[in-house]
C-alpha cells in the first residue's frame, strides 16, 4: 500500500470512529481562501456529517464575491475576534499544512484533540499520522475525492452527490487552469468524468463562474494593473503592482489577483512575473509568483516565508513598503533566474 493509500485509510478510520460517537470535526481552509480550500472543506464537511459526525467549516473572513456561484455556502462559519475556542476530535488544516496558514484560527488546530491537513502545497515541516499532504497531486479537490470515493466503497453506499460534484470540480478546474496547467493528470480527467456521468453538471456554467464573470470595474482594474507592468532583465521577468489606492478607486477586491499574475506569464519571452500587492492587515506587502522553465517558484517564495508550488506560489512581506520589497524581490529573483539557467547549463 502506498504511503498516501495509507494516510487516507488512516484518515478514514478517524472519521468512522468519531461517527460512532457523534464525533466533532473542524475544517480550517487557508487564508484568503479559493475554490480548492473552500471546495473541499465543504466537500468533506458534507461527507463526514452525513457519515454521523457533527462538523464545522471555519473560515478567516467573509467569502469573496468571485466564490458566490458555490452550493452550500450558508454551512460555513466566518471567524471573528469575539469567538472563543471549543473543543473539537479533529482539526483539519485544508489546503495548507503550517498553522501561520490559518491565522486567528490556529488555536483550532493546535488545541484540539487530534490533528491533520489535506493539502497538495509543498510543505517544509514535518508530518503526522494525519497529515494528507500529495505536492503532485493536482488540488487538494482531488485529494478530497479520493478520501469520499474512499468512504463510499467501505461503506457502500452514496456519499457525492451534485452539490458536490460542482465543488470538486470548482477546486480542480480552478487550480489546474481548465485542464491546462503542466499538473493536469489523467487523474482530474477520471474524476471530472465519474462526477459529470454521475451529475448533471453544467461544466461550461461553472468555468464561465471561474473565469469569465466579471465586472467592468474589475476590467478597468485589470487595466490599471496592466497599464503598469515592468519588464526587467530582458523581458525575462515581468513586474507589476496593486496599491489600496487602485483598488478603492474602482470599488473592488483584491481576491482574484493570481489570476492576473498567471495571464501575465503567458506573455513571450517571460519566465517569471511577480505581482505585488499592498497588504493591510498586516500591513506589507503581498507577491504572486509564477512561472516557467527551470524557476522554481516554491523554492523562490520559501525564502519569504510562503510557499506554494513550483509554477505557482507566494508570500507576504511584513513591515516593508512597496518599494522595498519590490526592490528586494526582482533583485533575487534575477539572482534566482540565472543559477537555475546556469545549473541547466552545466
Amino acid at each position: 500500500m502506498s504511503k498516501e493509500k495509507d494516510i487516507r485509510r488512516r484518515l478514514v478510520e478517524v472519521v468512522l470512529d468519531l461517527a460512532s460517537v457523534n464525533g466533532r470535526i473542524v475544517f480550517l481552509p487557508h487564508e484568503r481562501l479559493d475554490a480548492d480550500a473552500l471546495g473541499a472543506s465543504i466537500s468533506l464537511a458534507e461527507v463526514f456529517r452525513a457519515v454521523g459526525c457533527e462538523t464545522t467549516v471555519l473560515v478567516d473572513s467573509e467569502l469573496p464575491e468571485s466564490l458566490s456561484y458555490l452550493p452550500l455556502l450558508e454551512t460555513v462559519q466566518v471567524y471573528e475576534p469575539s469567538l472563543k475556542y471549543s473543543p473539537y476530535d479533529l482539526a483539519l488544516a485544508i489546503d495548507c499544512h503550517e498553522e501561520n496558514r490559518v491565522g486567528e484560527r490556529a488555536d483550532w488546530l493546535t488545541r484540539s484533540r487530534l490533528r491533520g491537513s489535506v493539502d497538495h502545497h509543498v510543505v517544509s515541516t514535518d508530518l503526522g499520522r494525519l497529515d494528507l499532504v500529495v505536492p503532485s497531486a493536482s488540488s487538494t479537490c482531488e485529494l478530497a475525492f479520493e478520501i469520499i470515493w474512499d468512504l463510499e466503497l467501505y461503506l457502500a453506499k452514496p456519499l457525492f452527490n451534485r452539490d458536490i460534484a460542482v465543488l470538486l470540480l470548482a477546486g480542480i478546474v480552478t487550480d489546474t487552469g481548465r485542464y491546462s496547467y503542466s499538473n493536469t493528470t489523467p487523474v482530474v480527467f477520471r474524476q471530472a468524468a465519474f462526477l459529470l456521468e454521475r451529475f448533471d453538471v453544467d461544466l461550461a456554467s461553472l468555468n464561465y463562474d471561474i473565469f469569465e464573470r466579471t465586472t467592468v470595474e474589475r476590467l478597468q482594474f485589470k487595466g490599471d494593473v496592466y497599464s503598469g507592468i515592468t519588464a526587467f532583465d530582458d523581458g525575462r521577468i515581468l513586474v507589476a503592482s496593486v496599491t489600496r489606492d487602485m483598488i478603492d478607486r474602482r470599488g473592488v477586491t483584491d481576491d482574484d489577483l493570481g489570476n492576473f499574475a498567471s495571464e501575465m506569464r503567458g506573455a513571450d519571452g517571460t519566465e517569471v512575473t511577480l505581482l505585488f500587492s499592498e497588504s493591510n492587515e498586516p500591513h506589507g506587502v503581498r507577491v504572486n509568483i509564477r512561472s516557467s522553465g527551470c524557476f522554481d517558484a516554491a523554492q523562490f517564495a520559501k525564502r519569504y516565508g510562503g510557499g506554494g508550488h513550483r509554477r505557482a506560489a507566494g508570500a507576504t512581506l511584513n513591515d516593508i513598503t512597496m518599494g522595498e520589497a519590490m526592490d528586494s524581490i526582482v533583485r533575487e529573483a534575477k539572482i534566482f533566474l540565472d543559477a537555475c539557467k546556469g545549473e541547466l547549463r552545466s
